[in-house]
C-alpha cells in the first residue's frame, strides 16, 4: 500500500473485527468502543425534537447558527449505536463543513426493522422544513449505511411531495444491501467491514424484505428530480461499487453527481481525520460542494 500511515493503522485492526458471523450485539459491542468519544467544550449541542423524533443540533466552535444545515444519517450497520455516540462524528462535519448538523435518534434494528428507521430520518427532515429551515439551506449526509438513509430520505420526501434540500454527500455510503458487487467478491482487505458482515446487518434491517427494494437500496430506486450528490469512496472500500452504480443510475435520470474514488482508501476513511491527509482532502472537497451549493458555510 502507498500510503504507510494508513497502513500501519489498518495493520491494528484485527482480521476478527466484524466478521461474517457476528450477530448484531456482537456487532454493537464490537462498535462501541470506537464511539461515543467527547466533544469539545467549544461546540454547541441541543437535543430537540423534530417530526415527533428525538435529534440533536450541534455547531463546532466558530460555526454561526445561521449556518447551513445537515440532517446527518450516522452509521453502524442499521444496529448500532444511538444518537449520543455520534455526537463527536457530528462535530466533526459541523468542523470541516462550516455547519450546523442535526443528527436523527432513529430507532435501531434489529428490534425495530425496515422502514422505521428511514421514517425516523424522513419525519425530522420534515420537522427541519416545519420549523421554517429553507429547502436550499438544508443538505443529507451519511456514512456507511447511513448513506443509504439519507438517499433513501430524499426519494421518501420526494414521493410525499416535500421540496428537495440543496444537495446530498455520501461517506463510503452503502447503497446496495445485497452487498453482491464486484468490490465484494475482490480479494483486498477492507479492514472495518466485510461482505458476510453486511449482509448481517441487512438481514438485521430488513428482515423477510427484499434488499433490492428501493427504499431500503437506493441504487434500484428512480432518481428523477434529486438534488445533486456527491459520493465519495475508498478504492479499497467493499462499498465502492454501490457508488458507481449510483453515479450511473443517478446520472441516466438527470441528477448532477460528482463520484470520487480515492487511492488506498477504505470504508469509513473519513473518521481516520487527524491521521490521514487524504482524509483531510475529501473534507476540503465536500465542504467546496456543499458551500457552492448552499450559498457558503457561515463561520463565527
Amino acid at each position: 500500500m502507498a500510503n504507510a500511515t494508513l497502513d500501519a493503522i489498518l495493520e491494528l485492526i484485527p482480521d476478527s473485527f466484524n466478521g461474517p458471523d457476528d450477530d448484531y450485539l456482537t456487532a454493537r459491542a464490537t462498535m462501541k468502543p470506537m464511539h461515543g468519544h467527547p466533544i469539545a467544550g467549544s461546540s454547541t449541542l441541543e437535543i430537540l425534537e423534530l417530526g415527533g423524533v428525538t435529534a440533536s443540533r450541534l455547531r463546532a466552535g466558530a460555526v454561526a447558527e445561521t449556518a447551513p444545515v445537515a440532517l446527518f444519517c450516522h452509521g453502524g450497520g442499521f444496529v448500532s449505536c444511538p444518537m449520543s455516540d455520534y455526537h463527536f462524528y457530528a462535530e466533526h462535519i459541523s468542523r470541516e463543513l462550516g455547519v450546523q448538523v442535526v443528527t436523527p435518534d432513529y430507532r435501531l434494528a434489529p428490534e425495530t426493522r425496515f422502514p422505521g428507521a428511514l421514517e425516523d430520518c424522513v419525519a425530522v427532515y420534515g420537522g427541519l422544513l416545519a420549523a421554517g429551515y429553507a429547502p436550499s439551506s438544508l443538505f443529507l449526509i451519511g456514512d456507511s449505511c447511513g448513506g443509504a438513509l439519507a438517499l433513501c430520505s430524499l426519494i421518501a420526501a420526494r414521493q410525499q411531495g416535500l421540496p428537495m434540500p440543496a444537495c446530498f454527500v455520501g461517506l463510503t455510503a452503502w447503497l446496495d444491501l445485497t452487498a453482491s458487487s464486484e468490490a465484494h467478491r475482490q480479494a483486498f482487505r477492507d479492514p472495518f467491514i466485510t461482505p458476510g458482515w453486511l449482509r448481517r446487518r441487512a438481514a438485521d434491517y430488513l428482515g423477510d424484505v427484499d434488499p433490492r427494494t428501493p427504499l431500503a437500496s437506493p441504487v434500484y430506486a428512480d432518481c428523477e428530480g434529486l438534488p445533486p450528490l456527491l459520493l465519495q469512496h475508498g478504492a479499497r472500500d467493499i462499498t465502492r461499487d454501490d457508488g458507481r452504480r449510483m453515479a450511473a443510475v443517478a446520472r441516466a435520470a438527470g441528477v448532477e453527481v460528482i463520484l470520487e474514488i480515492e487511492p488506498d482508501m477504505v470504508h469509513g476513511f473519513h473518521g481516520l481525520l487527524e491521521s490521514i491527509p487524504e482524509c483531510k482532502a475529501a473534507w476540503r472537497r465536500a465542504a467546496e460542494f456543499v458551500a457552492a451549493r448552499t450559498g457558503g458555510s457561515d463561520m463565527d
